[in-house]
């Protein structure tokens, strides 16, 4: 941690964190009263508008200082969101994970007083944002690498760093108790303004570049002699493809997706040089980085699960996938190739029927594109067919995401049949790997993506996960292929040399 100069300090002040402590306190003492009156816990929040902050400065800041953060950036949209410490935590796990967190996050915002958030929390936008994540599979194996990692997980941090359209803010949030020293400095909000105090003299100024500093050379030389091992060997998964292939056959399935896992391991991995060359390489997908004690899952997804704005839900369907050409010409030709593929227009059709059905249930309209178009990133391109839909009245994000997940570009179909193939033959602690992680506000607006094109990362291991749809005409050795295609972004990232 480094002290900030004077004139630093200063103008930090100036553009309004310096005063983000006192404006918390009033809002801690007015949140005070109503929690004593009512009996209840209630929120506490403000926000202050600042000079940008480069993300992953600050989140490789507060994981070095043991502030669990949790990243998330869509680099070509210039959007950016790193959360510090958990205010309040919800955690559940079952089948009713995401009711249940849609009814916590719920109760706590409605113990907001509109009329006590303050003006800088209005310019913001005039809500608190939670942060979070779920597990592939609720019923799933975990094992204890994915420790600290629960089934679902909502987190409102102390600190929010925001950048969006709307500028660049900090927020400040904690959770008052009935019974709650008269101090605005005791307790629970005694912890968010250390915290805030201690961002205060961090040196996370970005000059202009927001996250987009690639990684200097010296971080990424030993990685690049590490080990590659295929946790689930190259034979024994393709026979798995194979078998796979035959319940599509059978009747038993209509697709199931089966996943495997590379360890690389050899040196100690610093999550913020990988996150960096993921923001310069992959600026049109999701970033995204969650800390837990000495863990970080991390990883630059294409795939949206569902964002809600106003009225507005977009989705997607993104199945069928085919390399990138080292020329104009070849990459067209991969691409019209993957347009004119049977099997991968059948892969793509079941999860866009399923994404379209799954809406339904909850959204008046639902449209989708007749036919897909090509998404392109660094490596890869994928068949994409964008689907927007309109909410039912009392619909949330939550409500969407429950549904949706896990889609057919992750798990299967029929949804519980595949789930329960997996859990029998598949045999990877995939935790959070293919699960969804994102945000939502006290509005109702957020975004959950697909947990995908990722690394867990634990002192000299990361654990990177790729994994490849299986329907009925599937080759194994092309699925093989395809797995190790989707493997490269964090290979890259990572600085390892070696493919798997």
């Amino acid at each position: 941690m480094v002290a900030r100069s004077p004139a630093a300090r200063h103008a930090v002040q100036v553009h309004g964190l310096g005063g983000l402590g006192a404006r918390l306190a009033a809002a801690v003492r007015a949140a005070r009263a109503r929690a004593d009156a009512a009996g209840q816990p209630v929120l506490a929040w403000t926000a202050a508008r600042i000079e940008p902050i480069d993300p992953v400065a600050l989140f490789r800041w507060a994981h070095a200082g043991g502030h669990n953060p949790i990243l998330w950036a869509q680099p070509a949209d210039g959007r950016s969101l790193v959360g510090l410490e958990p205010a309040w935590r919800f955690s559940a796990s079952g089948p009713q994970r995401f009711a249940l967190a849609r009814e916590a996050w719920r109760a706590l915002v409605s113990t907001v007083e509109p009329a006590a958030v303050d003006h800088a929390a209005t310019e913001w936008g005039g809500a608190p944002v939670v942060m979070g994540g779920f597990a592939f599979d609720a019923d799933g194996p975990v094992g204890p690498q994915w420790e600290g990692f629960e089934a679902a997980e909502l987190v409102l941090p102390r600190v929010l760093a925001a950048t969006s359209e709307a500028g660049q803010y900090v927020l400040a949030s904690c959770v008052v108790r009935p019974g709650d020293p008269g101090e605005e400095d005791a307790g629970d909000a005694l912890a968010t303004m250390a915290l805030v105090d201690d961002l205060l003299r961090a040196e996370l100024a970005c000059g202009g570049q927001v996250g987009a500093a690639t990684a200097p050379e010296g971080e990424t030389a030993a990685a690049r002699a590490a080990a590659c091992e295929e946790l689930t060997p190259a034979q024994t998964w393709k026979a798995l493809a194979r078998d796979a292939a035959e319940a599509v056959r059978r009747g038993e399935l209509a697709k199931v997706v089966v996943a495997r896992a590379v360890a690389v391991r050899g040196v100690r991995f610093d999550a913020a040089p990988i996150l960096r060359r993921l923001w310069a390489d992959y600026p049109t997908c999701t970033l995204f980085a969650v800390a837990r004690g000495g863990r970080c899952f991390l990883g630059a997804t294409p795939e949206r699960l569902a964002a809600v704005r106003g009225r507005a839900v977009r989705a997607m369907g993104l199945a069928g996938s085919a390399p990138r050409g080292a020329s104009e010409e070849e990459d067209r030709r991969l691409g019209d190739a993957l347009l004119a593929s049977t099997k991968d227009r059948i892969e793509h059709t079941l999860v866009v029927d399923v994404v379209r059905e799954a809406l339904a249930h909850d959204c008046t309209s639902v449209w989708s594109a007749p036919s897909p178009s090509l998404l392109k990133v660094s490596n890869v391109q994928h068949l994409h067919t964008p689907i927007v839909a309109t909410p039912r009245d009392g619909a949330t994000l939550l409500d969407l995401v429950g549904r949706l997940h896990p889609t057919p570009a992750v798990g299967g179909v029929p949804r519980d049949a595949a789930l329960a193939w997996l859990r029998r033959h598949e045999g990877l602690d995939r935790g959070w790997y293919a699960g969804t992680v994102g945000w939502i506000d006290g509005r109702g607006d957020g975004e959950f993506a697909v947990a995908i094109r990722c690394a867990l990362l634990g002192g000299r291991e990361a654990v990177l996960f790729s994994g490849c749809g299986i329907v009925a005409d599937s080759d194994p050795e092309a699925e093989y292929a395809e797995s190790r295609l989707k493997l490269r972004p964090m290979l890259s990232a990572l600085g390892a040399n070696g493919t798997a």
